[in-house]
């Protein structure tokens, strides 16, 4: 990565000035490839901001991002979702509800809900990284917890008001789930929503060390979804290039990513795969390589995924975590919780909790909707028997110190789907695929292969099946 910017960069931080004083400008699209230099050019512009004295808040889609973004440019950064919302209330919790949800066995219409922060009185610049993953449609999550109005960039203009925002992101990257195309990166979605876009496109490649051929193999990916052909069966170009290495089988690869696993630890490597079931997989093989069986209970030792955002410790949804100490299980309505003591791997802090083991054994790593209504419903009849009203402080202090209701959600960390990965990047990446693939349609296919093989640093594996060319 150069020390200074380059022509590229040089012309963006010139147009990023620009825009900055511009009176009717408010959004500004900084897209770039992998290994063009974004995060680069976002540090130097962070830091002319900080020398200009002017307010500046650093963002990231995910926990993950936001904790790269911190560690590659030096300044504090949190999610979208941390800046926008803060919890407001539980609807469904009145006696009709509760009366019905009792009737039925089914928890009702009750939902957890957070609403957006007040409008920015004062302008403030938004540097919001990873943005290709920011939804612009009505996202339904997990049918329990409700986010402002369910759009987070409706919200986040609202909040915004009038500051800037400078969305940076790869547009080859994989849109948000539900998604065809990454809204935050579109001017022409932007203007529909009474802003005034400006962008950028970073094209020079800087990221590359020499010989490594994975930023030539995103290229040549790159190239073929901006194809006008569509090809029935693409096979991707992964032959006979440095740096990424292709296998015999699956079991081949998969004994050597046990093996360094082993010897470098998760923070270097990954595993992604296509399907959560094909994750799941992969995540009892690599336990009965560790451990003995794949269907041991949770041990020391054992890396997790974080599924969830949690608001009594800062791990969001993308963080791992490695466990360091387990404590006794216990079992409430039927569910089964662990204390641990965990260390986040990207920052390496501590966290004493409780933890879901139910989520563990889950496909989705999330409590259903009706578990995680029962433990509102039991908490809620705790507090009316201390008398404390839902809108009181106590209630809330309360709420935010359960034990049960924060449990962290999570499942085990060794291997990911694509989506889950975003964000982060890894020295070797074990890439499982499989024919199902060949579901999606063509441009998706290699957004989505663009996306794995660009989490790889070092050395990216693949085994040379009948899909590779």
């Amino acid at each position: 990565m150069p020390v200074t910017l380059n022509t590229d960069q040089k012309a963006a931080f010139k147009a990023i000035q620009k825009f900055l004083d511009h009176p009717a400008a408010d959004v500004f699209v900084l897209k770039g490839y992998a290994g063009t230099g974004k995060t680069f050019l976002m540090q130097h512009i962070a830091q002319w901001l900080k020398e200009k004295e002017r307010k500046f808040c650093m963002l990231a889609a995910t926990g993950r991002a936001a904790t790269v973004l911190r560690g590659k440019t030096g300044f504090s950064a949190s999610t979208v979702h941390g800046e926008l919302y803060n919890f407001d209330k539980i609807d469904g919790l009145d006696e009709e509800t509760l009366a019905e949800s009792s009737a039925s066995g089914m928890a009702g219409q009750m939902t957890m809900q957070f609403t957006t922060r007040s409008a920015d009185a004062e302008t403030t610049i938004y540097i919001v990284d990873e943005a290709s993953m920011l939804s612009g449609t009505l996202t339904e999550g997990n049918g329990f917890a409700v986010f402002g109005s369910g759009i987070l960039l409706y919200d986040f203009f609202q909040v915004a008001n009038k500051s800037k925002i400078i969305f940076v992101g790869d547009p080859c990257q994989l849109p948000p789930v539900g998604q065809s195309f990454s809204p935050a990166l579109d001017t022409d979605w932007l203007a529909k929503q009474q802003r005034f876009p400006v962008s950028v496109k970073l094209s020079k490649i800087e990221r590359n060390k020499d010989d490594n051929d994975i930023l030539v193999l995103a290229a040549a990916i790159r190239t073929m979804s901006e194809s006008r052909e569509r090809i029935k069966f693409p096979k991707i170009p992964a032959s006979n290039l440095n740096n990424v290495k292709l296998h015999a089988t699956d079991d081949i690869m998969f004994n050597l990513y046990a093996a360094n696993y082993k010897a470098a630890g998760p923070n270097s490597c990954l595993a992604i795969a296509r399907s959560n079931k094909k994750v799941q997989m992969i995540n009892r093989d690599m336990r009965r390589e560790l451990f003995g069986s794949g269907y041991v209970p949770l041990q020391v030792g054992d890396v997790l995924l974080v599924t969830q955002n949690n608001y009594s410790v800062p791990l969001t949804n993308g963080d791992f975590v490695i466990v360091n100490e387990l404590e006794e299980t216990e079992q409430k309505l039927g569910l089964k919780f662990q204390k641990v003591l965990v260390t986040a791997l990207a920052s390496g802090k501590e966290f004493k909790m409780l933890i879901s083991l139910d989520t563990l054994e889950s496909l989705k790593g999330n409590l259903t909707n009706d578990q995680s209504k029962a433990l509102i419903i039991d908490f809620n009849d705790q507090m009316k028997a201390k008398g404390f009203h839902q809108k009181s402080e106590q209630y809330r202090e309360a709420m935010r110190e359960d034990p049960y209701l924060n449990c962290l959600k999570v499942s085990y960390g060794y291997a990911v789907t694509c989506h889950k990965a975003q964000g982060g990047e890894w020295n070797n990446v074990y890439l499982f695929l499989d024919k199902s693939m060949y579901g999606s349609p063509y441009y998706e296919l290699c957004k989505w292969w663009y996306t794995a093989v660009t989490r790889a640093k070092d050395e990216l594996n693949l085994v040379n099946d009948w899909w590779v060319a």
